[in-house]
C-alpha cells in the first residue's frame, strides 16, 4: 500500500511540475453601446437603450512554454432588474505547433451560418426584431471541450468541440448538470486556398443519452457553409445553413412536421474609405415539411447598413425588412437601429 501511494504521490507531483503556471496578467476590457430602435408592422414603441459588455482576461504561460488564459465576460442580465451575470467563459491552453485546448461554457461556437455576412454593423437577425429564422445550433449551446489546430497549409484550420447537457451562463465548477442531456459534436473547417478567398463550414449532431424517450424518428444534425472572397475595398459572401430537427411520433405526422430547414445568404460589403464601410445583405429561410404537399412559406430577410469610424467610437445605422416573420404568410415588418459603440 505504501509504494502505490508513493508511485500516486510522484505521478501527481510530475504532472504538477509538468503544468504547473506562472502567475498570469489580468485585463480588463468592454463595449459601450447606446441605441435607437425604430420599428414598424409590429406593436412597439420607439426605444432608447444603453448596453454594455465587460471581458475580464487573465493568461500567463507554463514552465513547459505552453500558454494558458482564462476569459469571462460580465453581461447585463435580459430582465429588467439590471443585475449582471457572468457569460462567456472559457479556459484556453496553447500548445504551440500541437494546436489549443479549451474549456467552454457559453462560448467558442463554431458554426459557420454567418461566414458569408459581410454586413457593416451586424447580422439582420440580431438587430433587436427577431425575424423567427431557424440556424443549426453551435457547440456554444453546450458546456464543451475543444481540440484546434495549428494552422495547416492553405492556412486551413479545424476543430472538434464535444458539449455536455446545457449548462446555465458562467455555470460553477463541481456544479451537477441535471440528468438525461444529450451531447453534441461539432466540427469546423476553414481553409484559405488563394489570397482573398476564405472556404468555412462546419457540422454537428446531437446524440441522444437515455432521456427516457424511445419513439425518435430523426436525431437532430446539421451544419453550414460559407464562401467569402475580397478584393481591395469589396468582400462578397455567400453561404447556406441546415438543420433538421429532433422529430418524434408516427409517420402520419409528417404533414405537420419540419423534415429540415435550409437558409440562402448573400451579402456584399465594401469600405468606401478608412472611416466608412457599407453593406448589403439577403437572406432566405425555407422550412421543408415530411410531407413535400404541405404548403410552407419562406422568411425573406434584407438589410442595407452602414458603419462609420469616429476614432475611439463607431456610429452605425442598419435598416433591414423582413417578410413572413416566423414562416407566417403575411406578416411582414421592418427595423431600423441606430447605435453608437464604444470601445475601451
Amino acid at each position: 500500500m505504501k509504494t502505490i501511494m508513493k508511485t500516486l504521490f510522484v505521478s501527481i507531483a510530475s504532472l504538477s511540475l509538468m503544468f504547473s503556471a506562472n502567475a498570469g496578467e489580468v485585463s480588463v476590457s468592454g463595449t459601450a453601446k447606446a441605441t435607437y430602435h425604430v420599428t414598424h408592422g409590429q406593436q412597439s414603441d420607439n426605444s432608447i437603450g444603453i448596453t454594455n459588455e465587460l471581458n475580464f482576461k487573465a493568461s500567463g504561460e507554463m514552465d513547459n512554454g505552453f500558454a494558458w488564459s482564462y476569459d469571462t465576460a460580465l453581461d447585463p442580465s435580459t430582465s429588467d432588474t439590471g443585475a449582471a451575470r457572468n457569460d462567456d467563459t472559457s479556459i484556453v491552453v496553447t500548445m504551440n505547433d500541437m494546436g489549443t485546448f479549451k474549456i467552454c461554457v457559453s462560448t467558442c461556437g463554431n458554426s459557420k451560418e454567418y461566414a458569408f455576412d459581410h454586413s457593416a454593423y451586424t447580422a439582420m437577425s440580431d438587430t433587436g426584431l427577431s425575424p423567427g429564422i431557424t440556424y443549426p445550433i453551435s457547440a456554444s449551446s453546450y458546456a464543451s471541450l475543444q481540440y484546434h489546430t495549428p494552422e495547416l497549409p492553405f492556412g486551413t484550420t479545424a476543430s472538434f468541440a464535444y458539449g455536455q447537457h446545457k449548462l446555465s451562463d458562467g455555470q460553477g465548477a463541481n456544479q451537477q448538470a441535471g440528468a438525461n442531456g444529450d451531447n453534441i459534436s461539432a466540427y469546423s473547417l476553414v481553409t484559405k486556398p488563394i489570397d482573398g478567398l476564405t472556404l468555412s463550414a462546419s457540422l454537428y449532431e446531437i446524440e441522444d443519452y437515455d432521456d427516457g424517450l424511445t419513439n425518435e424518428t430523426q436525431l437532430e444534425e446539421g451544419g453550414a457553409y460559407g464562401i467569402s472572397y475580397a478584393m481591395g475595398n469589396l468582400s462578397l459572401g455567400y453561404g447556406k445553413s441546415f438543420k433538421a430537427p429532433t422529430t418524434t411520433g408516427a409517420v402520419s405526422a409528417g404533414a405537420t412536421t419540419v423534415e429540415y430547414y435550409e437558409n440562402t445568404g448573400m451579402s456584399i460589403g465594401f469600405a468606401v474609405n478608412d472611416q466608412l464601410s457599407v453593406s448589403y445583405t439577403t437572406e432566405t429561410g425555407e422550412r421543408n415539411f415530411e410531407t413535400s404537399s404541405t404548403v410552407s412559406y419562406d422568411i425573406d430577410m434584407n438589410s442595407i447598413q452602414a458603419a462609420y469610424s469616429l476614432g475611439g467610437a463607431t456610429l452605425s445605422i442598419a435598416r433591414a425588412d423582413y417578410d413572413n416573420i416566423s414562416y407566417a404568410n403575411g406578416t411582414d415588418a421592418s427595423d431600423t437601429i441606430i447605435a453608437l459603440n464604444f470601445a475601451f
